[in-house]
């Protein structure tokens, strides 16, 4: 057998040989070499442009933004220093009137204090009002500087680095504006002090990482940098390219550098932003490409000699041909023209659908007469019990009253042992109802009219087709357990309709059941419920006709009493069987 099907394997691989397609050899290795080259190269040049536009975006944005800020600084500036009361204020010795100022300090400078501190000093440089914590009693020189600067010019901010004033930490750049009385003498100078901090505040959100930013003067000396930009030193290498005489933006390094003259202030912005797309990485792509043209040559040759074009059809039928006998189609057939192994496979299919549908037959034959014997085993169990009961309240009844009550027993009881000894297994409802009326009548006798029945159902439910003797036993139940302590009692029968299942509701007002019962019952433990055959047969007999989703369930009703609810379809199953 092993050396038979050796001999098959070799026959089928030398079949697939001839008919494989030789264009799997050269499997557009050449094309996809130059196609992957151009994306390559298409995709550096579109990275290199993204990035340069947004670093250029970045930098136009971070010039609007401090441009905007030196435009707020500047009005504040000239609304201060035009200010009388800060005027008379700056020599002040009384209280109240430096209160004033500093009201005045505070107010003009609303929303603008987390982007610098303010000082206004005398004409001397002292400072008299400050709003930052650290630069009171400071005195700066007004014979060169800042001060010198604001000084020769008139009714202007002047901007210009720190260098030389250490007056706060960190302290990056200042800008000083002089003010002048009515005779046009300076008698103060507003200032204000720009440090790290301030400046992190201003670009906080604004940096995209990767990028270093730094704010220069006009000799390219740092104002203000960003960690990235310190740590690149973006500051030393553009002064390197202005004194060499080389353009300060361009790319080297893998760096894009670009610089932006911040409107007339005399300052400068610069960026520095870290390419993506480097020559190491281009390098390693186009490793990468060479690896994979290899890789993709080895594989088109592996491929070639275990697939041909004859393999795809029989395989997608065969898939086609499982997927409906998955699906429970089990006459779905191939008719197989190849003498290969696709062809032996589909002979097997063929063969394995055929055993398996007469496998399944038997299968439901057997199992439809297995629940018929279960069926009509348990329903032959509930007649003696209730057969039991009711022949020995006649047989009491006899002997103590000698009435004509027994006439009713008797036809009761030969009305519900008729119908549970009949071959009938379906009633319709309202047979069924007429049963239950008869028991009543049969156990009101027995219990000296100690309970009531009352039955709802709608008319056209009347004629629904059910098991019989279902209804019975639970309200059986219901008499013997339920009211059994009651010296008056009630029943309701309730029956309705939802969603093409029908409910039958069983209620008592009883004693109802506790907890760990209810439990048991709804768990439906078989071997827990010995003593509970009617509600265990008649759950077993709606389950076996319908499916484990029906059945019984039971639950103590808030104003006392057990309410038992049997779930079934609207329409009996099989009834053609």
């Amino acid at each position: 057998m092993m050396q038979k099907r050796m001999m098959m394997k070799k026959k089928i691989k030398w079949t697939f040989k001839k008919e494989l397609l030789i264009c799997f050899i050269v499997l557009s290795v050449i094309p996809l070499i130059i196609s992957n080259c151009f994306l390559i190269g298409i995709f550096q040049t579109a990275i290199t442009q993204k990035e340069q536009k947004r670093a250029g975006g970045q930098l136009e944005a971070m010039e609007a933004l401090l441009l905007e800020k030196f435009e707020a600084f500047d009005l504040a500036a000239e609304r201060i220093c035009g200010n009388q009361q800060v005027k008379e204020g700056i020599t002040a010795e009384n209280r109240w009137e430096q209160n004033r100022v500093y009201n005045l300090l505070y107010q003009e400078t609303e929303g603008l204090r987390e982007y610098a501190d303010f000082r206004i000093c005398d004409a001397g440089g002292v400072t008299r009002y400050a709003t930052g914590s650290g630069t009171y009693d400071v005195t700066m020189p007004d014979y060169w500087g800042i001060l010198k600067q604001a000084g020769t010019n008139i009714d202007q901010l002047v901007l210009r680095d720190a260098v030389g004033y250490q007056i706060a930490d960190g302290l990056s750049m200042q800008a000083a504006r002089a003010i002048y009385n009515e005779e046009d003498e300076c008698i103060g100078y507003l200032v204000l002090d720009v440090t790290e901090e301030h400046f992190d505040t201003l670009c906080a959100g604004s940096v995209e990482e990767g990028t270093g930013f730094c704010l220069l003067d006009s000799f390219f000396e740092e104002i203000y940098s960003t960690k990235g930009a310190k740590t690149g030193g973006i500051a030393g290498t553009l002064r390197e390219r202005l004194l060499s005489g080389e353009a300060p933006d361009r790319e080297a390094d893998s760096v894009y550098y670009e610089v932006r003259a911040v409107g007339d202030t005399g300052l400068y912005l610069a960026i520095g932003r870290t390419m993506v797309f480097t020559e190491e990485i281009l390098a390693q792509m186009l490793f990468i490409l060479v690896i994979m043209t290899g890789i993709s040559l080895l594989l088109c040759l592996v491929v070639a000699q275990i697939l041909s074009s004859r393999l795809s059809e029989p395989v997608r039928m065969l898939s086609e041909a499982m997927r409906l006998a998955q699906n429970g189609n089990l006459d779905v057939r191939l008719h197989a023209k190849r003498k290969d192994e696709l062809g032996i496979l589909t002979g097997n299919f063929n063969q394995m659908a055929g055993k398996l549908k007469r496998y399944m037959e038997l299968q439901v034959r057997q199992q439809k007469e297995i629940n018929d014997a279960n069926i009509a085993m348990m329903q032959a169990q509930l007649n003696p019990h209730f057969l039991y009961n009711t022949l020995d309240t006649m047989k009491w009844i006899a002997k103590a009253n000698h009435v004509d009550e027994l006439a009713v027993l008797a036809s009761g009881l030969a009305t519900i042992f008729r119908t549970s000894i009949s071959e009938e297994k379906w009633i319709t409802l309202s047979e069924e109802l007429r049963l239950v009326e008869g028991y009543v009548e049969i156990q009101r006798i027995r219990f000296h009219d100690r309970f009531e029945l009352d039955i709802e159902v709608p008319l056209e439910l009347e004629d629904c087709l059910i098991p019989k003797l279902v209804v019975q036993p639970i309200v059986e139940n219901a008499v013997i357990h339920g009211l059994a302590e009651c010296e008056h009692g009630h029943i309701f029968i309730n029956i309705y309709e939802k969603g093409r299942v029908m409910y039958i509701e069983v209620s008592d007002d009883g004693c109802g059941m506790d907890e760990e019962m209810i439990g048991l019952l709804n768990g439906r433990n078989k071997e827990k419920l010995r003593g509970h055959l009617g509600f265990r047969n008649v759950d077993t007999i709606l389950r076996l006709y319908y499916g484990e989703q029906y059945g019984l369930s039971v639950e103590n009703q808030q104003t006392g009493g057990t309410k038992v609810v049997l779930k079934l379809p609207h329409e009996a199953p099989g009834m053609d069987d």
